[in-house]
């Protein structure tokens, strides 16, 4: 449980960077409310950098929602946030469509500024089968 509530955007140009991710975060990876965390944090002039999804806060909002149609079951299991520079946030997550999915690693990449997620990019890479990887390592 939360000490904040995530969609409370009341006070959002005072917001540090951080507080924005957090909420954002929040709503979207940990209690997979992909649409909601959308329309309270990103900029409806969003610019999207993954080809699959249009720029603009509500074309992407219209493709989550066939997403999460698809896959209700789907899940994103955080591992990391890296905070960067200039608004620069990273969240290193394992996606699964079922619980019974691989899955994937992914990045999300996102510029946050005023506010607001303004711009994203991300990176995604299938999980392997453990018995055909070169290493012990794992993905995460």
């Amino acid at each position: 449980m939360t000490d904040f509530d995530p969609l409370d955007t009341s006070s959002r140009e005072s917001l540090p960077v951080r507080e924005v991710a957090e909420r954002f975060i929040e709503v979207f990876y940990n209690q997979n409310r992909l649409s909601d965390a959308f329309r309270a944090w990103v900029h409806p002039d969003y610019i999207q950098h993954d080809p699959n999804a249009p720029n603009g806060r509500d074309g992407t909002i219209a493709v989550l929602d066939e997403h999460m149609a698809r896959n209700p079951r789907m899940s994103h299991g955080v591992k990391r946030v890296i905070h960067g520079e200039d608004g620069m946030v990273a969240v290193h997550y394992h996606f699964r469509r079922a619980p019974d999915d691989r899955g994937a690693a992914v990045v999300d990449i996102f510029r946050i500024e005023g506010g607001y997620l303004v711009e994203h990019w991300d990176v995604i890479q299938p999980l392997p089968d453990p018995a055909q990887a070169k290493n012990d390592s794992g993905m995460f």
